[in-house]
């Protein structure tokens, strides 16, 4: 099932080295925790290519504040109990996040851009199908754009697939499990509204929560979630899965 360790993955063409101007083009959508924005890089040389720029809101914003930075919702953070867990912090940090003390939210609103591009860039060298991690901001992560000058990718979820695109859905997301639990990784919030459908390719999205085997005593319990949310999804549509038996083949990977 799983594939063959395969050579180091090269950056993408289209992300070249040359002076670029960008511009923004509006919002893409909007999360609990962050917001996508469309950004347009143009290149001195004349290529243009398009980017998601994911941007983490202030946990708490002063009034006006989200408005003045172009944020349109509110602040609306998940538990991250769980997820970070394997998260290397200070002891004084560590005690700060524990409390909620005004120290332990930066700490968190620090981290969380930082833990997603950590993880998209280790998923990308694993050979998993997630947009390339193009930088890190001061708020957030650019990435690949899934999508064209027209329409972004829908999500999975919303995708109208027939009966051969599901099959090859699952196929392909069997096939970047496999190489994010080879790596230690487990994104341990998959459904069908993390993934994107575009040309034929299953993209995972949405990874700062991924957590690892090594760090994290959870991340077992958190891979069956995650095979039993996106099987469910699959069987109501035909495909036939055995969650259990693909959990037994991710573990003896992961390990």
């Amino acid at each position: 099932m799983h594939p063959s360790p395969a050579a180091p993955r090269e950056p993408p063409a289209w992300l070249l080295e040359e002076p670029y101007d960008e511009i923004s083009l509006g919002t893409l959508k909007s999360g609990k925790e962050a917001e996508v924005f469309l950004l347009e890089r143009r290149y001195a040389g004349g290529s243009t290519t398009l980017l998601a720029h994911k941007r983490y809101r202030p946990r708490r914003p002063s009034p006006g504040e989200l408005r003045e930075l172009g944020f349109k919702k509110a602040t609306g953070y998940r538990h991250h109990a769980t997820y970070r867990a394997g998260w290397f912090l200070r002891s004084r940090d560590r005690r700060a996040v524990e409390h909620g003390t005004d120290h332990g939210h930066e700490v968190i609103e620090h981290l969380w851009p930082v833990q997603e591009m950590e993880m998209l860039e280790r998923a990308w060298a694993s050979g998993a199908s997630v947009p390339y991690p193009v930088e890190r901001t001061v708020d957030g992560v650019v990435m690949e754009f899934i999508g064209d000058a027209d329409e972004a990718a829908p999500r999975l979820a919303q995708a109208q697939l027939s009966a051969t695109q599901l099959a090859s859905a699952w196929e392909q997301l069997v096939e970047s499990l496999s190489s994010l639990t080879g790596a230690g990784l487990v994104h341990a919030d998959l459904s069908a509204y993390n993934m994107l459908w575009w040309g034929d390719r299953l993209v995972l999205i949405d990874l700062p929560q991924a957590v690892e085997f090594t760090t994290n005593a959870d991340a077992p319990e958190l891979l069956h979630r995650d095979l039993a949310n996106v099987a469910a999804w699959f069987e109501r549509r035909g495909v036939a899965v055995d969650v259990e038996a693909l959990y037994g083949e991710l573990i003896g990977l992961a390990w």
